[in-house]
């Protein structure tokens, strides 16, 4: 894989025999020693394992046994998601998982430079963030080193990582992806898995996989998963996508370039047939509250037992983000479940008006590795992102890149949907994608990584 190709690419290379899978899995755990250590992108890999399943696959379509439409093609995975059900269907259609991609600790907060983990660093300036939760699953795409992968998103978990990284990365309706079994059985609600990828195409192809019902996840919903690469008919005409005016330029802490490329993005959506509509997004600030109180209270019950016995094995940034959750009550608890669904009601409300809604998905580029733990970094930076509102209420969300700031450093957009409608999403992400090929830019690291110790 000399160059970063799609998911759906890289399937048409091993049909045509321009490539095997073993070529691909040495090349990609070449990139991985070439840029993956400095940039954190692996908290595991399985070396060994995917080279003996990358001969496997090779002599599987030799012998004519096709196992899936990901035969061959190797995938990153975010760390403690190995076990789902969603990466064991992914699998069964022959994906190859290269190994556990890095996030920040236990999923939540920012990184902590204390900890003697990495702090996954972004492929288009290393002296920057990759994101959230899957940022190795989004730098590890970004830097060419897989081509698709696997992240969670309760807040900003796939989404940040994908518009930091300038990839494309979708939060699937909830209950439309089995969750991890502990999830599923302890409760929680915010937390869904969902692809990163170079294109909405990809995104697509991944989820017709990945989605469907689990049993074993009482949250999942028993819906028939549509066959969403075949949707993708390039155009959008007669849609109507609702744009909030307030959220077009992102405010004064915006990247300057952010009001011109968004704007851009729009124009573009327009050109393949949508009708842009102006909108009143109900209910920001109650919903982005009502997002980060359930996220903190469920992550202190699910984490309560070991806090209270290995205190002193969790990190500065995970004690913080966990002991949050003991300054709010059960009322405070009840109440933010009631925002949820007057938010999930008045969305749906709105989207009886609309097919679909964007935004910017932050405002801003990755910030810089050294000023995530300065005072009051988190509350300047939670102003920019426009991830959690929809985290709460649930709908499908599709960040795809649309250019760089003023700063050099990429930048996304959100298209949201109605519930259990990812087949529009992606439909509009796709179409974006075919007049915009901003997700075809690849990051030049050849002496960026120099100053990068191999642990940081």
């Amino acid at each position: 894989m000399p160059e970063p190709m799609s998911v759906v690419a890289t399937a048409r290379a091993l049909r045509d025999g321009r490539t095997t899978s073993l070529e691909l899995v040495a090349a990609a755990l070449e990139r991985a020693d070439r840029f993956g250590v400095r940039l954190g992108t692996f908290a595991h890999r399985r070396d060994d394992e995917a080279l003996f399943e990358a001969e496997r696959a090779d002599a599987d379509r030799e012998a004519g046994r096709a196992r899936g439409p990901l035969h061959g093609i190797p995938l990153g995975v975010r760390d403690l998601l190995g076990s789902s059900s969603a990466v064991a269907r992914l699998r069964a259609a022959g994906a190859i998982v290269l190994g556990a991609t890095t996030a920040m600790e236990f999923t939540i907060g920012l990184p902590d430079p204390g900890r003697p983990t990495l702090v996954p660093r972004n492929p288009w300036n290393p002296a920057t963030w990759a994101g959230g939760g899957c940022s190795g699953t989004a730098n590890g795409v970004a830097a060419g080193i897989f081509p698709a992968g696997v992240g969670a998103d309760g807040a900003a978990g796939i989404r940040m990582p994908a518009a930091f990284c300038g990839v494309t990365g979708l939060r699937p309706t909830s209950g439309r992806v089995p969750s991890p079994v502990d999830d599923a059985r302890d409760g929680r609600p915010l937390d869904h898995i969902g692809p990163v990828a170079r294109t909405a195409e990809d995104c697509a192809l991944m989820l017709s996989v990945m989605a469907g019902y689990d049993a074993a996840d009482h949250r999942c919903a028993d819906r028939t998963v549509p066959d969403y690469p075949a949707l993708l008919t390039g155009d959008l005409e007669g849609v109507r996508v609702g744009v909030d005016p307030l959220l077009r330029i992102g405010g004064e802490l915006a990247d300057p370039g952010l009001a011109l490329r968004f704007g851009s993005a729009l124009d573009v959506l327009a050109a393949a047939g949508a009708v842009i509509v102006d909108v009143e997004l109900p209910f920001v600030r109650e919903l982005y509250a009502a997002d980060m109180l359930t996220l903190a209270a469920e992550a202190l019950a699910h984490h309560a037992p070991d806090l209270t016995t290995r205190w002193e094995e969790f990190g500065q940034v995970g004690r913080m983000a966990f002991s949050t959750g003991a300054f709010y009550t059960a009322a405070d608890f009840v109440r933010a479940q009631a925002v949820r669904r007057t938010g999930q009601r008045a969305v749906n409300g709105l989207l009886d008006k609309v097919d679909l809604v964007v935004t910017p998905t932050a405002t801003v580029g990755a910030p810089r590795v050294d000023s995530l733990d300065t005072p009051g970094f988190m509350a300047v930076f939670r102003s920019a992102v426009h991830t959690p509102y929809w985290s709460a209420v649930g709908n499908p969300t599709l960040s795809v890149p649309i250019g760089f700031g003023d700063g050099g450093l990429p930048l996304g957009m959100q298209i949201s949907g109605r519930p259990f409608d990812e087949a529009t999403v992606l439909r509009a992400g796709e179409a974006y994608q075919r007049r915009a090929a901003w997700h075809d830019e690849v990051p030049d690291m050849r002496g960026k990584l120099a100053r990068i110790p191999a642990a940081a």
